[in-house]
């Protein structure tokens, strides 16, 4: 006779979503250099990527709402000012998509992906700024340690001529729009839940990513995936593994593990990343870089730490439903 069977631990289980997340999150480096390398080009893999991402999470809300929680808020529900942070977080999503995948095109993915993650520590300089929060010692030292990092990453990519300054600053752009993002998300849709947030931005920025095409005279490339299996499954993979799993996991493994610790575990996402780039690209990085990309990740994990009711992620900030 066997005993009453044990369920996981909320917190083991949320552990596991969000570790989850990060992989597939980490994966869209060498996915972005994959899809170069077969044709598709960085504005048609992040409209991809984007409507994936968006259709999927509308599939989430679905099944949830089937499973008897609470439907979807309705936008004629929302303040306008609440709408208007809506549309504002689904243009600060499209900038920082783009200009990432760009980077990836243009520099290392380690590099990349390493200067990005300064986005914790511009979140925490915007709040002292324009929110009113104020910052502790420990605080100002890990900011004093993400910058030293980045001085490190950047060095470590030997004399400053032999750096693309436009593929760094993109990836600084993205950190930035990312910062923004969650900002917006943080004190602008508290209301909305997350995972109505998520399709909402992924949408808009899918829809953006469109028009810029047809704008620009280059409406022909959105169809650019449909060209070969070697162009499709890349951007396939992108759009599901890359946005829509992850998120999904994201949002429900944050609701059982809760905000800090979980942002905490997504800083496994560069590790990720760098660790594919290096295995797949062949794209180690320098041992000094590998210094300035811990210290950047470790001033994210401190700026968790002493900042509990903040809330860091990848597409929305999520909130009980």
């Amino acid at each position: 006779m066997t005993g009453p069977r044990r369920e996981p631990a909320p917190g083991l289980t949320g552990a596991g979503l969000v570790v989850l997340a990060a992989v597939c999150f980490g994966t869209l480096g060498p996915l972005s250099r994959f899809a170069g390398d077969a044709g598709v080009s960085s504005l048609a893999l992040v409209t991809w990527r984007a409507t994936l991402g968006g259709l999927s999470m509308i599939v989430f809300i679905a099944a949830r709402m089937a499973a008897g929680h609470r439907p979807a808020l309705a936008i004629g529900a929302l303040s306008g000012r609440e709408r208007r942070s809506l549309l504002a977080a689904g243009v600060a999503n499209t900038l920082l998509n783009l200009a990432v995948f760009v980077a990836f095109q243009r520099i290392s993915i380690a590099l990349a992906l390493l200067v990005f993650y300064l986005y914790p520590s511009f979140v925490a300089i915007a709040s002292v700024a324009w929110f009113g929060e104020r910052l502790d010692r420990v605080r100002w030292a890990a900011l004093a340690t993400s910058v030293l990092g980045m001085v490190l990453v950047v060095a470590g990519g030997g004399s400053l001529g032999g750096i693309d300054a436009i593929g760094l600053v993109l990836a600084l752009v993205g950190a930035v729009a990312q910062a923004v993002y969650v900002l917006i998300a943080r004190h602008g849709f508290g209301q909305v839940p997350g995972a109505q947030a998520a399709a909402a931005t992924m949408l808009l920025a899918g829809l953006l990513y469109a028009i810029t095409a047809v704008v620009i005279g280059r409406a022909a490339i959105v169809a650019q995936p449909l060209t070969s299996s070697a162009a499709l499954l890349p951007v396939l993979a992108a759009g599901l593994v890359g946005a829509g799993i992850p998120t999904v996991a994201f949002i429900a493994g944050i609701r059982l593990l809760g905000a800090p610790r979980a942002a905490i575990l997504a800083t496994l996402e560069p590790v990720v990343g760098v660790s594919l780039a290096a295995v797949l690209l062949g794209e180690a990085p320098q041992p000094v870089q590998v210094v300035g990309g811990v210290l950047i990740i470790a001033a994210g994990v401190l700026l968790q730490l002493r900042a509990p009711d903040e809330l860091a992620e990848h597409e929305a900030v999520p909130v009980p439903e």
